[in-house]
């Protein structure tokens, strides 16, 4: 006897099954219209391209489960539900191949196994629905939002398997196949129906009879449940199941750090009533924005790495999202920044994009928030004060400071450095306005310098001819002015031929490489913790040779900035830095690489005041000190300048913020 089963065994007029099915399709259908729909409403965007590269980025994503699994627990709890749910779906779809085109796929071993895989896999599912109930309805979970949408969703696909299993069951039960073991599940639930029924039947028999009109009865209910899920998809959470994956298939292949560029050509040629300089109202997104906003799952995982929600800001960059959402459903033209979304969250994002990193779907929170800066800024002026002085301080002296560009040499003094107008270095070191100009930031800057003339690397400084590279102005949203001043930047280097640049500043090093290439500024840029690592041998020779006796039994901790960590993946490189000092102990805060908490310095905040909620800089040195180390070493002049602030806050100046660089030459 071959081991198969009956398709729709004890079923009466299973056809009808057809016309529910075809009755929840269209309603399926007309919610993911209704949805493209609104999508489309937004701007134009080209988005496709590397199409197999592309795929094979999804597909990656979704079977490895590395973006959910990043968050362990629930990561699991979504793995359970996730497997299971596409183990029953592709089984499904089996039974629909075998019945529709007459192929004999559910016979012998194949069903064997095949029956016992979908047991299995249904059973995870049902443990990942009851531990995803637990985690939700009996542990309080901070920045898990709970709505009617997710009860109603767990307790639809529990039903659906119950029932499933039902009917299972209750068929095993009547027809007792001779391989009824290999549905585990099945087979406990027979067991469980014959002993329920023949309590009150009393007869074999009529036990037989009645299990099989309870089977009828189950399965109805059971179809009548799934075509329900089906209906209820495009109208609820589970729209992700469509819109998430393409999301992640259609995500930006942008480099990390960099910001989308306004194409201010093509707005300045629209007439005034349909000109716009970033986005007002949800029309004035990109449709792929508004696909993002749509694949939202509302896990909450972008709101618990958010430096400004941690410290009780106005930003809940959930709560952005799913803003817009709501904006996009009532009125396309509808009021976002300074409407449906405050001023206070838009100006509270440091742009550390930690939301970014930690979405497992690849929502883009913070193009949106710089888009909305740019909004309001660009065409009605509303900036904070404060970034309104960085503005005109950049315009009139090219650096955030507001200081002459007589003084930007002033550090160099009895140093012997090289301008590029005096001849060719093998390597532009480009000081940044804070390395230039900011008193603490100069120590760094010089003994960069001291540094690479030890290890003999050929160097040169562009002086006065060096500007701001832009990158407060694009974080603020300044567009306008950002742009201009980068096509400045780029004139003078072509003007010298330069190919290679090294920078101090992470937040210059981020937009020399990923940003100025947008418009055509194509350069080796490397972060000085770069450009060390790659002369090891150099560095290692030079320590050796220096007294280490201020360092000895010293310990370290390493602050990862956001603009060298997350949004350029630069994570080892100075930490096998500082491993090469001898005689210290490297300690990592809880919060390190890619979960590193910002220094609060970034977005413009490095000139905005703090006065809503906790102070973000003052928060991650508390962090430093929970390591007991002596130094907090880092490698950036905001972090520098931000982790200095929030020790002497804590009245904690024993403790010193040193740049690596610093580190290196002080041992």
């Amino acid at each position: 006897m071959v081991p198969t089963r009956e398709i729709y065994w004890n079923i009466d007029h299973h056809t009808l099954l057809y016309a529910v099915f075809a009755f929840a399709l269209a309603i399926f259908s007309y919610g993911i219209y209704r949805r493209a729909r609104l999508w489309f409403n937004g701007q134009k965007e080209d988005t496709f391209g590397q199409i197999s590269r592309r795929l094979l980025f999804t597909l990656r994503n979704i079977v490895s489960h590395r973006g959910i699994l990043r968050e362990i627990r629930p990561g699991i709890i979504h793995a359970l539900m996730f497997f299971g749910f596409t183990a029953l779906f592709i089984g499904t779809c089996l039974v629909a191949i075998q019945v529709h085109l007459g192929w004999p796929i559910l016979y012998g071993n194949f069903y064997l196994y095949y029956s016992l895989s979908l047991d299995v896999f249904g059973a995870l599912f049902v443990v990942g629905i009851l531990l995803a109930a637990v985690r939700r309805y009996l542990f309080e979970q901070k920045f898990l939002r709970n709505t009617r949408d997710d009860a109603v969703i767990l307790g639809l696909l529990f039903s659906i398997l119950l029932t499933g299993f039902m009917v299972e069951g209750a068929r095993i039960a009547v027809t007792s196949p001779p391989w009824s073991e290999y549905s585990p599940v099945g087979y406990i639930f027979s067991k469980l129906l014959v002993a329920a029924v023949s309590k009150s039947q009393g007869t074999q028999t009529c036990t037989a009879a009645a299990i099989s009109t309870l089977h009828r009865t189950i399965w109805w209910i059971h179809m009548t449940l799934a075509m329900g899920f089906i209906a209820y998809i495009p109208y609820s959470k589970l729209l992700h199941l469509f819109t998430a994956p393409l999301n992640i298939f259609l995500h930006s292949t942008r480099p990390k750090g960099a910001l989308k560029p306004l194409a201010l050509e093509d707005v300045e040629a629209k007439t005034l009533e349909t000109r716009v300089f970033g986005v007002l109202s949800p029309k004035d997104f990109t449709w792929k924005q508004l696909l993002d906003v749509d694949a939202c799952m509302r896990c909450g995982r972008c709101d618990s790495q958010c430096p400004a929600t941690i410290a009780e800001k106005p930003l809940k960059p959930q709560k952005i999202i799913l803003d817009i959402r709501s904006q996009m459903e009532d009125d396309m033209q509808g009021r976002l920044p300074g409407g449906k979304i405050s001023d206070a969250e838009i100006w509270a994002c440091t742009t550390c994009r930690a939301c970014v990193e930690h979405c497992p779907v690849n929502i883009e929170h913070l193009q949106k928030i710089i888009d909305m800066r740019r909004g309001p800024g660009l065409m009605e002026g509303k900036y904070p004060a404060e970034v309104t002085r960085t503005i005109k301080n950049i315009q009139s002296q090219k650096n955030p400071y507001g200081l002459g560009n007589e003084q930007r040499e002033d550090w160099m003094r009895g140093l012997d450095i090289k301008r590029l107008s005096d001849g060719d270095g093998a390597i532009l070191f480009w000081v940044g306005c804070a390395g230039a100009f900011d008193n603490r930031n100069q120590q760094t800057t010089r003994a960069f310098v001291r540094l690479l003339k030890e290890m003999e690397i050929d160097f040169c400084v562009l002086g006065r001819e060096e500007m701001c590279c832009g990158d407060p102005l694009r974080r603020v949203g300044n567009e306008m002015d950002f742009q201009p001043l980068v096509k400045q930047n780029i004139a003078v280097f072509k003007k010298y031929n330069v190919k290679d640049i090294v920078t101090c500043c992470p937040h210059c090093f981020n937009t020399l490489k990923n940003e100025y290439p947008q418009f055509g500024g194509n350069f080796n840029v490397l972060h000085h913790t770069e450009l060390i690592s790659k002369n090891g041998n150099r560095i290692k020779d030079l320590l050796n040779k220096k007294t280490r006796a201020n360092l000895s039994d010293k310990t370290i901790t390493y602050h990862d900035p956001c603009y060298l960590g997350r949004q350029n993946d630069v994570y080892e490189g100075p930490r096998e830095l500082l491993r090469l000092l001898p005689d210290t102990e490297l300690r990592e805060m809880e919060r390190s690489r890619d979960r590193s908490f910002c220094c609060g310095g970034g977005g413009g905040h490095m000139w905005m005041e703090q006065r809503i909620g906790k102070n973000i800089n003052e928060m991650r040195a508390d962090q430093a000190l929970e390591t007991g180390a002596d130094i907090i070493a880092t490698a950036c002049p905001y972090c520098l300048t931000m982790l200095s602030n929030g020790l002497k806050a804590r009245d904690r100046e024993d403790v010193k913020v040193l740049d690596i660089i610093e580190v290196l030459a002080g041992s």
